[in-house]
């Protein structure tokens, strides 16, 4: 999978409600103050997508108050989210 169409399975997924929260995601929300609308919002209005460790993916997006959010997922039956920051 190419990070374009990386970028386009994260916002379909996230656009019908499909993630998912790792521990260490929701962990990282709490200490950087971001909601799971944030990340949901991040995701399925991602500009930006770059392959990261683990057959991952870093996507950037705009969250609910249109601050720049980036999240690291995994694309599996759903868009789990690894973390955030």
């Amino acid at each position: 999978m190419i990070a374009t169409e990386a970028l386009g399975e994260v916002r379909r997924q996230a656009g019908l409600g499909r993630v998912q929260f790792s521990g260490h995601a929701r962990d990282r929300m709490r200490e950087r103050g971001a909601t799971k609308n944030d990340v949901v919002s991040a995701l399925a209005n991602g500009t930006s997508c770059k392959a990261a460790e683990g057959g991952k993916w870093k996507v950037t997006g705009p969250d609910i108050d249109g601050d720049d959010l980036t999240a690291v997922v995994a694309i599996e039956d759903d868009v789990v989210v690894v973390t955030v920051f």
